[in-house]
């Protein structure tokens, strides 16, 4: 889950004390709604980041005035615009909206509109939507491109929140930060696979995602057939070997990003 350290870094104008209101929050609506790996995390907090303006803005700074009578956002009683005008990180907007997402949550937003501004629904609402539009399954893909354009109906501000993205994945990937800290520690040689004894071989050094290739690839394999993983020891990281990795993770309590780091690695022999 993502500490107030990490929020800092993939949000460095966050002043500390919105970081320190906001942050318990942020962590629940995750929790609630299945943003619970890396890269879900990392698509999660960087939609935010640019949406919100870095956590600065919950409401939309325009009177809400020109969305008076959109009858596409629900909006058909006098004064709907303004009073359904956009709220929370990952604005809401319309009355339409509003009913729907109060009922979803168990909450009154049509007669109480102004507490989707508030951390307490505001990051719910947000965490509903992200879950309500299959956002976690594309943040598993890193499809950012169509996250961007589920939430915003195109690519505005795509180089923005490829920014965060890239930023967020690199604070929050734990296997790469303790590769980063072994620094010039050399990759050790690959072992066979020693199912029948459950020794672990040398971790090889490096975290083994889809693309990687080699002898250590097909060593984990190996390990991943032994263990009843239908999958071919060829030394090809591909998608059945992700698919693979990130069940035995999931099975495991592991972050289920599909990546071997060490932490997966010595689980695979535990």
């Amino acid at each position: 889950m993502v500490t107030d350290d990490e929020l800092k870094q993939i949000m460095p104008n966050c002043a500390a004390a919105k970081r320190d209101a906001y942050l318990p929050f942020i962590q629940q609506a995750m929790q609630e709604f299945e943003v619970t790996s890396y890269l879900r995390e990392a698509a999660f907090l960087a939609q935010l980041a640019h949406e919100s303006g870095e956590l600065r803005y919950m409401e939309e700074i325009a009177s809400g005035a020109a969305y008076e009578g959109r009858a596409n956002l629900g909006n058909t009683q006098p004064g709907d615009g303004k009073r359904y005008k956009g709220r929370g990180p990952i604005q809401l907007t319309g009355r339409a909206n509003y009913e729907r997402y109060g009922g979803l949550l168990g909450l009154d937003l049509v007669n109480n509109p102004t507490i989707a501004a508030t951390p307490e629904v505001g990051f719910r609402i947000a965490g509903q939507f992200w879950k309500l539009n299959g956002l976690n399954a594309l943040a598993d893909q890193q499809d950012i491109r169509q996250i961007t354009k589920r939430i915003n109906g195109g690519y505005n501000g795509l180089d923005d929140r490829i920014k965060y993205y890239e930023r967020a994945k690199k604070v929050l990937n734990k296997d790469d930060a303790v590769d980063a800290a072994a620094g010039a520690v050399a990759p050790a040689a690959p072992a066979a696979s020693t199912a029948a004894t459950g020794d672990a071989p040398a971790y090889p050094g490096t975290v083994l995602r889809q693309g990687s290739k080699g002898a250590a690839v097909q060593t984990m394999q190996q390990r991943l057939a032994d263990l009843g993983y239908g999958i071919g020891a060829d030394g090809n990281f591909g998608p059945g070997t992700r698919a693979a990795v990130a069940d035995f993770q999931g099975k495991k309590g592991l972050t289920s990003d599909g990546s071997c780091g060490p932490a997966t690695w010595t689980a695979l022999w535990s």
